[in-house]
């Protein structure tokens, strides 16, 4: 039994200057666990873990006598770890679950109450639930499994029977064996809302962000020189610098400053009649602009006349600030209305996400790892040959680490770089008055303990993202997908990146950076492994996209009728034929998805996408490959030395057509060239005959 002084957090490291005295002790119903997280982007809500819900003292007893000993206590299975402080919350509102079942069934609580037969009636409980998955209800069951494993730790003992005879949760919950490759199931993000959401964050960041911290500048100016002015106002005077003023806008073409914004924040919505917004002076900003307190202006009756009788003749004018904006070189048109108090903050939290889309999704990054970076994160440095330079992120890494995190290094693209210089200067203010270091804070300084981003940063990127399809009425700025908007979380922007750089090698992110460059980069200085395990999931993402790709390729030959063309296009559409026959895949039939999948996977584990081809790669037919040279690496096709119309490994699918119809094109370009030598013509002219020949089966093959 407990004693109740014991210190809850007995075997963790703490954060540094952290008070012993102040520590949660084993008798209190509410433990504070955040001196022993040390992640940057753990929620609040999970350091701390409340006792009080449980009424019955005996639950209670028996639930800190767990959590303690699970937090604390070398696990009696040798393939556990101990409990990290994060999981205690949501492992007491499991094991709450779990101990208010055994007190309905067996009238009160009690550990030798539990026999098999009870176990099993928990099972079926959570089974009626139908849309819980099975694997939630093998994370449900490891509650009263792990509960019987540490009975030695309980006051109660365990329960009077050994749960399910020691078969493994997911066993139980009817879970099939994991695969050898695992697949992800964070969703990735299509290419066309990556694309759109990246170039965005690229303009914030390159182009927007320079009118942003202008109008901050503006307003921070207005500000303190409100300050020093003279609080006792002459009303002759005021109504004459009004008079100026609004005489000031009439001159310059301009409206009286409008707010767009409701007094809770919120953008109002505007007239369906009109399509404008209804006028509401802002009377903040003019009061600013003159100098006094904005009281007068709406209280003293001979001010605000003017005013109205000002926007009746001149109009309004959202925002209202004088720093100007500058124009998206993609419409010639300014890229917002100006600015006015409201509208700055609201920009800066858009640029604060625009910068987080860049970083997240350019470095392959964790969430945790960038929420703790810090000022003087970035460096420039040479590559391991001395000739490159690389930009390089120190940061802190957590998985497969100790609690407290390890510092390793990032290599990443100049983008990045620039987004980290953008957020720096943003949070520049919060930094200084929290005397915090972490460049991911939290803009609005009245949020309590809401410091750094943590969690709120889901609400941001999709925040950013209602942004933008607000100022494109016509059509989402972000596609949607199935009919809605893709719900962003962190997790998705290193998946994604993964599975491009491993299946997309070629393709481009936001129009300007090559996959293959962002790799090369990204993946320098590791000694072939990233800190951060990028480099494995990559290679996961790769062996799953190969199947996928094999699967695309089967569909579009034998589904839709498309054949592959290329000299290994035989041979495809050979195995094709057998793998749809074996399988009776004809038309009206729906086959087993992962039958398919595993009947093709020996064609996937050869596939190596590119450019101009897709190589199902064998070394022994090679011809990208130098035979002679024995030191040649024969565990991958170079795809850079690749002769598609003459290798039997090459298959050109839809896909690549593209890129050959350009070629094609250049090559016509070229011939026009009256300087061309006669050997040089009949080159370029026998060349562009070999690649209309190798297209020209998907060419007739294409359906009108």
């Amino acid at each position: 039994m407990r004693r109740d002084d014991e210190l809850v957090l007995a075997t963790h490291a703490l954060k540094p200057g952290t008070n012993e005295a102040s520590l949660s002790r084993f008798g209190d119903d509410r433990w504070d666990l955040a001196s022993a997280v040390f992640r940057e982007n753990a929620p609040h809500a999970l350091t701390a873990v409340n006792f009080a819900v449980l009424d019955d003292p005996l639950q209670r007893l028996t639930a800190k006598e767990f959590i303690w000993a699970r937090l604390n206590e070398p696990s009696p299975c040798p393939t556990r770890v101990r409990m990290a402080p994060t999981i205690a919350r949501a492992t007491l509102t499991d094991l709450s679950g779990f101990m208010q079942f055994v007190a309905r069934h067996a009238g009160a609580f009690g550990m030798h109450l539990v026999d098999q037969a009870m176990l099993d009636a928990y099972l079926a409980e959570l089974r009626r639930e139908r849309r819980r998955t099975a694997e939630r209800v093998a994370h449900l069951l490891d509650v009263p499994i792990e509960l019987d494993r540490y009975s030695s730790f309980l006051t109660l003992g365990g329960f009077c029977c050994r749960p399910w005879r020691g078969r493994p949760a997911a066993r139980v919950a009817g879970l099939p064996p994991r695969p050898m490759v695992a697949e992800n199931r964070t969703p990735r993000i299509p290419e066309p809302v990556i694309g759109a959401l990246l170039r965005w964050s690229l303009k914030y960041v390159d182009l927007f962000a320079i009118d942003i911290f202008a109008a901050r500048a503006e307003l921070d100016r207005l500000e303190q020189a409100i300050h020093l002015r003279d609080s006792a106002e002459v009303p002759a005077a005021l109504i004459d610098r009004l008079d100026v003023y609004i005489g000031r806008r009439c001159a310059d073409g301009r409206g009286i400053p409008i707010s767009a914004f409701d007094r809770g924040g919120r953008r109002k919505p505007q007239s369906q009649s009109t399509g404008m917004l209804e006028p509401a002076i802002n009377f903040h900003l003019i009061a600013l602009q003159l100098g006094c307190d904005k009281r007068l202006l709406i209280s003293r009756p001979a001010l605000r006349r003017r005013l109205e009788r000002a926007i009746e003749r001149l109009g309004g004018e959202i925002g209202g600030m004088d720093s100007t904006i500058a124009v998206d070189p993609d419409t010639g048109l300014p890229w917002r209305e100006r600015f006015d108090e409201r509208s700055i903050a609201e920009e800066e939290r858009m640029l604060q996400a625009a910068a987080y889309v860049i970083c997240a999704y350019l470095t392959g990054m964790r969430d945790s790892e960038l929420q703790a970076m810090r000022v003087g994160c970035w460096s420039l440095g040479r590559s391991a040959d001395g000739i490159v330079e690389r930009h390089r992120i120190k940061s802190i890494t957590y998985k497969a680490r100790e609690t407290s995190g390890e510092e390793a290094e990032w290599v990443t693209i100049a983008p990045v770089v620039r987004a980290i210089e953008v957020v720096e200067r943003l949070t520049m203010p919060q930094r200084e008055v929290r005397g915090a270091d972490t460049i991911w804070q939290a803009l609005a300084m009245h949020n309590g303990k809401m410091t750094v981003l943590r969690g709120g940063v889901i609400g941001l990127i999709n925040g950013f993202r209602d942004h933008l399809d607000a100022r494109s009425p016509e059509e989402p700025a972000i596609p949607h997908v199935e009919g809605g908007p893709w719900w962003f979380t962190p997790r998705q922007f290193r998946r994604t990146l993964a599975w491009y750089i491993a299946n997309r090698p070629f393709g481009t992110v936001a129009g300007k950076i090559q996959y293959k460059h962002a790799s090369i980069a990204m993946f320098e200085g590791y000694s072939g492994s990233s800190p951060s395990g990028f480099r494995r999931e990559v290679e996961q993402e790769r062996a799953l996209g190969q199947i996928d790709d094999v699967v695309e390729h089967y569909e579009e030959a034998i589904k839709r009728g498309l054949p592959p063309a290329g000299p290994a296009a035989a041979r495809l559409r050979n195995e094709f034929a057998r793998i749809r026959d074996e399988l009776g895949d004809l038309p009206g039939r729906i086959v087993d998805a992962q039958r398919l999948r595993s009947m093709l996977g020996h064609l996937g584990r050869a596939l190596h996408v590119g450019l101009l081809a897709d190589c199902f790669f064998d070394p022994d037919t090679a011809l990208c490959l130098d035979r002679e040279n024995a030191t040649t690496d024969r565990s991958a096709p170079a795809l850079s030395h690749c002769r598609p119309d003459r290798c039997p490994n090459a298959c050109v699918t839809r896909r690549h057509l593209a890129p050959w119809q350009a070629s094609i094109a250049e090559g016509e370009h070229l011939l026009q060239d009256r300087r061309l030598s006669s050997l040089q013509r009949q080159v370029l002219t026998e060349d562009n005959e070999r690649k209309r020949r190798l297209i020209a089966p998907l060419l007739e093959g294409t359906p009108e």
